[in-house]
């Protein structure tokens, strides 16, 4: 962005002769303005562009928790095949809760993959849990935020 912009103002133009700024519109379109070329690319035209609107925007509170809901849900699958991978004791407090968590979160995928190893099969199914759960937290959060 910086190399654009030394590029258009190294013409000789300047920051003063730059036309005032409008203020931003809410909900409307893109406007596409044209500026006056400087006197060297006398024939051409630069289009001033803003940012696309799903870079631009917010998240709004409702999009945030969506958002933070799906994190949180493949957070605690990742943290379960971790604690599984490294033989945690499930007589801990802790380990037991977010096992006893992971396993209700993905139950809707439980059987999904049948392995003869059942930590194999607990690895394959709550990755794909974690993978849909952000997916569709990402996608509602999106479809929210307009």
């Amino acid at each position: 962005m910086a190399l654009q912009m030394g590029r258009y103002l190294g013409r000789g133009r300047t920051a003063a002769e730059d036309p005032p700024e409008e203020p931003r519109r809410r909900w409307s379109w893109p406007r596409r303005t044209a500026a006056a070329p400087p006197d060297e690319s006398a024939g051409k035209t630069v289009v001033v562009r803003r940012p696309r609107r799903w870079r631009r925007g917010r998240h709004n509170p409702v999009s945030a928790m969506i958002l933070a809901a799906g994190w949180a849900a493949a957070f605690i699958l990742a943290l379960g095949m971790l604690l599984t991978w490294g033989g945690a004791n499930p007589g801990n407090d802790l380990v037991h809760a977010t096992l006893n968590t992971g396993r209700w979160l993905a139950t809707p995928f439980h059987d999904a993959f049948t392995r003869s190893d059942p930590k194999e099969q607990l690895y394959i199914n709550w990755a794909i849990a974690g993978v849909v759960y952000y997916v569709v937290a990402r996608a509602l959060s999106w479809m929210t935020r307009f």
